[in-house]
């Protein structure tokens, strides 16, 4: 084939990967859950706007749709929702994102009714007692429309309707679950203005007769640390993760002491922007399945309780966002650098095999077009280290100009404290098959890590993130894996920030692409909601009120005077996380100093775009733009 290749300059070349197969055949994936052999799991439809679908799947892979088209299964709580719905028992039980509505599906017979009263309440992160009596869950109050609405433990009687509140008073509670002999209840707690990777509160209490909790007790030792995912074993001993080390490690609690399982330096547990999340679960009465991020790379292994021996497993999965486990079956929503997040399984007597149930994309992207990353440790400035993956231009139809070097995007994840993940992502896909480098850098303050990496940024949100992605780009031209005169950076939401304190600060991209960016920080701090109002405070090192000035210096646009490069800005109109107004104000101010810009807000969508028609007005306006401007 390399005989026939056409000689192009890099970013002309033609691909069969178009804006239209990304946005019309992929869906995404988030809660997912396991009961009498069959697999649930929901995922997001884009050529239905985005609609939440739980979809079934029993041992013979045959698929159902279990909510129809009068749901939109979701959630509001902590403002970015997650564990939306939950199975035990035959019965399914689901919040509808329009309504508020808590749901039960009785699988076995089909009927569907509400369980709790039409209000201005929303409920997540679900779980039953054993008897099937009760649903435990968190709650969002809206009856005051407070900017930063109560949250709450409450108990849904599911035959009457009924629902009591169990516990409030804490910001933020996560993760209510109950012990498999019904006599005790933990869960997870967090005030502000701790985020919950920051610090969390784990808490036990005894259940009584009559269903009151008794004996509450917090078991949080005195240092600071996040407790992620209290899990009960099938004896009722409770296990959850800590950082305590500097990393997510699972512990036991045991005789009123934490007992460190496995210490290793990797993450057993992932930040909480969503609820719902699970990184182990418990194989058998002896075992455990796990997964694992280390250096950015999530891996899966096994532990087992009696001689503490661990089992790592090679079965290709390098990211992972959830994990569940029943009897025999294990099941992942994962991805690997040639598979998309997907819906998958494996079998305790083969760990190291995997079987894909439900592509995110189909089959279109062939292998030869894919672009493989590079994981690229590089110097910062101050002499520390950084991470990023890196994709080459790729496409088996084509080859470059002589002596050419290829334009490089720089794609800064949002959070910040995210994450870019080691897997095939399409949109990439679309442009290292045209002839684009691409690079995502996990700058100091990802996760994935470790916390000392993740608290790197703490005060120094909009200099080390901002100085980070520079110095990866200029590492990458260095290395003549991109031309230094054909640098763009990309970024969403705090990408987005990043991305305009690059271009208003330093002069070293191109052009740049900002998708509902933070324009102005002290402006946010009056949009801001619940989840994140004391959020800026650890990243930029005070309130607004004791630190104006900061705030002032870093917003990009008291400095859109200094931008010279053109920028492309895509908005949705409902966005409740980074208000549109943010977009208008920086785009408006570039306009009045003459640089060229472009910009798209679409109606109806919020933080992320779900219709199918607006991601590939997106796609396809972006790439527009790259071609015109270097």
């Amino acid at each position: 084939m390399s005989a026939s290749k056409q000689s192009e300059n890099f970013g002309k070349w033609k691909s069969p990967i178009t804006a239209e197969m990304i946005a019309s055949k992929s869906i995404s994936f988030n809660d997912i859950h396991m009961d009498q052999g069959i697999l649930y799991w929901c995922e997001s439809r884009p050529e239905d706007k985005g609609r939440n679908v739980i979809v079934s799947s029993d041992e013979n892979q045959k698929y159902t749709d279990e909510t129809s088209s009068e749901f939109n299964v979701g959630t509001s709580v902590h403002g970015y929702g997650g564990g939306a719905f939950y199975i035990k028992k035959q019965m399914l039980y689901f919040a509808d994102m329009k309504t508020g509505l808590v749901y039960q599906k009785n699988i076995s017979n089909q009927k569907i009714k509400a369980i709790v009263e039409p209000g201005e309440y929303r409920y997540a992160d679900f779980c039953s007692d054993p008897e099937h009596k009760f649903l435990y869950c968190i709650r969002k109050d809206d009856t005051g429309k407070n900017q930063f609405p109560t949250t709450e433990i409450v108990r849904i009687f599911i035959e009457n309707k009924k629902v009591e509140v169990l516990l409030t008073g804490a910001d933020f509670y996560s993760n209510v679950t109950i012990s498999p002999n019904g006599k005790k209840i933990s869960w997870l707690q967090w005030d502000h203005p701790n985020m919950p990777w920051d610090a969390t509160e784990l808490w036990l209490a005894d259940i009584s007769e009559d269903g009151s909790l008794i004996n509450n007790k917090n078991l949080s030792e005195e240092k600071k640390q996040s407790y992620y995912q209290p899990t009960w074993s099938h004896d009722s001993q409770l296990f959850v993760s800590s950082d305590k080390t500097g990393y997510w490690n699972i512990y036991q609690y045991s005789d009123k002491k934490f007992i460190n399982l496995y210490e290793r330096n990797v993450d057993f547990g992932r930040p909480m922007w969503i609820t719902g999340t699970r990184c182990f679960e418990f194989l058998s009465a002896n075992e455990i399945i796990c997964c694992y991020s280390e250096n950015g790379i999530w891996k899966t292994g096994t532990l087992r309780l009696d001689n503490k021996v661990f089992t790592e497993h090679n079965n290709s999965l390098t990211c992972i966002y959830n994990i569940v486990a029943e009897n025999n079956r294990v099941a992942f929503i994962g991805g690997n650098p040639t598979l998309a997040p997907a819906i998958i399984i494996s079998n305790k007597n083969n760990l190291n095999s995997i079987e894909i149930l439900r592509n995110s994309i189909d089959k279109s992207i062939e292998n030869e077009f894919i672009s493989l990353p590079e994981l690229i440790k590089f110097q910062t400035r101050d002499l520390k280290k950084a991470y990023a993956f890196y994709y080459p231009p790729k496409n088996p139809l084509y080859c470059p100009k002589e002596n050419e070097l290829p334009p490089l995007i720089v794609k800064v994840h949002g959070g910040p404290t995210a994450n870019a993940d080691y897997m095939l992502t399409p949109k990439i896909q679309y442009y290292t098959s045209r002839g684009y480098a691409y690079v995502e850098v996990n700058y100091r303050g990802s996760t994935g890590y470790g916390r000392e990496y993740r608290d790197q940024l703490k005060g120094k949100w909009g200099i080390i993130d901002v100085e980070d992605c520079i110095d990866c780009a200029l590492y990458l031209c260095e290395l003549k894996k991109a031309d230094k005169d054909k640098l763009i950076i990309s970024g969403s939401s705090s990408g987005g920030f990043t991305v305009l304190s690059s271009l208003a600060f330093h002069n070293v991209y191109k052009c740049g692409s900002c998708t509902y960016g933070i324009a102005d920080l002290i402006a946010m701090t009056e949009h801001i909601h619940k989840f994140e109002a004391y959020y800026d405070q650890g990243l930029l090192g005070g309130s607004v009120q004791d630190t104006r000035e900061i705030y002032f210096n870093r917003s990009p646009i008291n400095s859109a005077h200094k931008i010279k490069s053109p920028v492309i800005f895509f908005h949705g109109d409902k966005d409740p996380v980074v208000h549109v107004s943010q977009t208008y104000k920086i785009a408006d101010a570039l306009n009045k100093n003459n640089i060229y810009n472009e910009t798209f807000i679409f109606k109806e969508e919020g933080h992320g775009f779900r219709n199918a028609e607006n991601i590939v007005i997106s796609l396809t306006k972006e790439l527009d733009f790259y071609s015109k401007v270097l």
